[in-house]
C-alpha cells in the first residue's frame, strides 16, 4: 500500500514539508506515554539545583517533546539532541533557539553509529522508538557506550515485536527486537544492572524501556 509505505518511511526519517510540519506533531502525540516513562526513568529532579551536573544525549528526538522535558529540568547542565533527519534538526534549532544561544543545548544531524562527541561525554543517554531503524544495533550500542561516562545510564524505549508485527511495520523496514536480544547485546558491551520495564497505554500494545548502567 503506497500510503502505508509512505508513513513507514516518514516514521523512520521525517522528510520534506510533510515530515517537518505534520509528522513531527504526530510523533509528539503518539509517543507521549513512552516519552513520559523515559522522563520518569531518567530521574532528573524537578527541584531547583544548587549545581546542574547532568549531561544528557537524546538520540532521535523527532518532534522534540522529550527534549523539551529534559531541558526544563534544573539538574541538566547540558543536552544534545541527535537526529539524522535534517528537517527535524532544523525544527529543533528553531524551537529551542534560546537554549542553544544560552549554551545549554546542541542539535546535531548525525547517525547513532557515528556520534560526533568524545568518549565519556554524557551522564545519561535516552532514545525512544528509534532502534528499529539503526543499521547495526551492536555498533550503535557500542557507540552509545563509548560516549557514556562510567556508571552512566542508558535508556532504550521501543515497541514490542508483537505490536510491530500487528501493525505491519516489520514488512516496511522496521527491525523488531525482543528484550532478551537487546539485554544480551548490552551484557557483551560493558553494561550492568540491566532491567526492563513494560507498559501499555490505550493506543498501543506493550512497549518496553530497558535501563542499563555502564560499568
Amino acid at each position: 500500500m503506497p500510503i502505508a509505505n509512505f508513513l513507514a518511511r516518514q516514521l523512520r526519517k521525517p522528510s520534506g514539508w510533510w515530515g517537518k510540519f505534520i509528522m513531527s506533531r504526530l510523533l509528539n502525540a503518539g509517543n507521549i506515554a513512552m516519552n513520559e516513562l523515559t522522563v520518569q526513568q531518567l530521574a532528573l529532579s524537578t527541584e531547583p539545583a544548587i549545581e546542574a551536573t547532568e549531561k544528557i544525549l537524546e538520540v532521535g528526538f523527532g518532534g522534540g517533546y522529550l527534549l523539551g522535558k529534559i531541558l526544563d529540568r534544573p539538574a541538566v547542565k547540558f543536552a544534545v539532541g541527535l537526529d539524522f533527519s535534517p528537517e527535524m534538526v532544523d525544527l529543533a534549532r528553531q524551537r529551542f533557539r534560546s537554549f542553544i544561544e544560552a549554551g545549554k543545548l546542541e542539535i546535531q544531524c548525525a547517525s547513532v553509529e557515528n556520534i560526533p562527541y568524545a568518549d565519556a561525554s554524557f551522564t545519561k543517554i535516552c532514545t525512544v522508538n528509534t532502534i528499529y531503524f539503526w543499521t547495526d544495533l551492536k555498533k550503535a550500542l557500542a557507540e552509545l557506550e563509548r560516549v557514556l561516562i562510567r556508571e552512566g545510564t542508558l535508556l532504550l524505549c521501543f515497541n514490542s515485536p508483537a505490536f510491530l508485527e500487528q501493525q505491519g511495520f516489520t514488512k516496511r523496514g522496521f527491525q523488531a527486537y525482543d528484550v532478551d536480544r537487546v539485554k544480551h547485546l548490552l551484557e557483551t558491551l560493558n553494561f550492568k544492572n540491566i532491567a526492563a520495564i513494560s507498559q501499555k497505554d490505550t493506543l498501543r500494545e506493550e512497549f518496553i524501556c530497558i535501563l542499563a548502567q555502564k560499568q
